[in-house]
């Protein structure tokens, strides 16, 4: 893959990310979070074996290490995640959602300095004092008298407790001692998540939701199975070609990329604070991450 193409496919990877957000908000008008969250792993599962098979052969002997590996990843990246991100959109907003999980590194890093003992500098810990800052502004939607009646949107919060999920999930890929390859254990964490999920959707009683269901919940559904799923597996590979320091300015444009077409899908206003919010977190992100 030459630079050129590995530029043209990160902003591509970057385009499916940001359009997962609006599109999963007219989802959720039709669909349970945990139907939704389901359906995307049982489709993407069989998928991802399929292709980790013909890219790279049948898999190594099964150890412990292994198969710890993926559900630890299964239940905290496609189970507990999804579920709690797909929960949060029905009550916020993409541009919101959009914002709030652009933070993740932040949150990743200070658990890395708390777990993994990897040292912050100044600058860092100036970065994630400015993605705070963001954060705050966006959740308060830029209303002093929010943050002082504590009632900030609760489908905000879950988001935020999403994340929690989400840097267990990041920092257990890195420590952990699989000898699986990343594309072997994405699989693996999805079959675990479908076998999890699908009983879970029960309790949504999808059969009722898809008697009434449009084309639009199934756009959704293999929109964010067949595409935003494989997205990860492009995104890692363009990352072997550029490096992670330029990869990293694609995924800094998916908060606008996330206010643009929320306008354009939804109708969704875009506020002041959205822009300042989206600003201020890549910023931040930017200092928190640099090196």
């Amino acid at each position: 893959m030459t630079h050129r193409d590995a530029y043209a496919l990160l902003f591509v990877v970057a385009l499916v990310w940001a359009g997962n957000f609006p599109l999963a908000k007219l989802g959720l008008a039709e669909l349970g979070p945990i139907t939704l969250a389901a359906l995307r792993a049982l489709i993407a599962a069989p998928l991802l074996v399929l292709a980790s098979r013909v890219l790279e052969g049948p898999l190594p002997p099964l150890a412990r290490r292994d198969l710890t590996a993926v559900i630890v990843l299964g239940v905290t990246g496609f189970v507990g995640n999804s579920t709690l991100w797909y929960t949060g959109m029905r009550f916020t907003t993409p541009a919101n959602a959009g914002i709030l999980g652009a933070a993740a590194p932040v949150v990743v890093a200070l658990a890395a300095s708390a777990w993994l003992r990897e040292r912050l500098s100044t600058i860092n810990l100036l970065g994630i004092a400015l993605t705070m800052a963001a954060v705050v502004l966006t959740i308060a939607r830029g209303s002093f008298e929010v943050l002082v009646t504590l009632s900030a949107n609760r489908g905000d919060v879950i988001l935020l407790v999403s994340q929690m999920l989400w840097v267990t999930y990041t920092l257990y890929s890195r420590a952990n001692r699989s000898t699986f390859s990343p594309l072997q254990v994405l699989a693996g964490a999805h079959v675990v998540a479908a076998g999890l999920l699908l009983p879970l959707a029960l309790l949504e009683r999808p059969w009722q939701s898809f008697a009434g269901a449009s084309w639009v919940a199934v756009v959704v559904v293999l929109y964010s199975a067949l595409l935003g799923t494989p997205a990860h597996i492009a995104f890692y590979q363009a990352v072997r070609t550029v490096g992670p320091g330029r990869a990293a300015v694609f995924t800094n444009l998916i908060p606008f990329l996330v206010l643009g077409l929320s306008w354009l899908m939804v109708g969704e206003p875009i506020r002041w604070y959205h822009w300042i919010g989206a600003c201020g977190v890549i910023a931040g992100v930017a200092l928190t991450t640099r090196r």
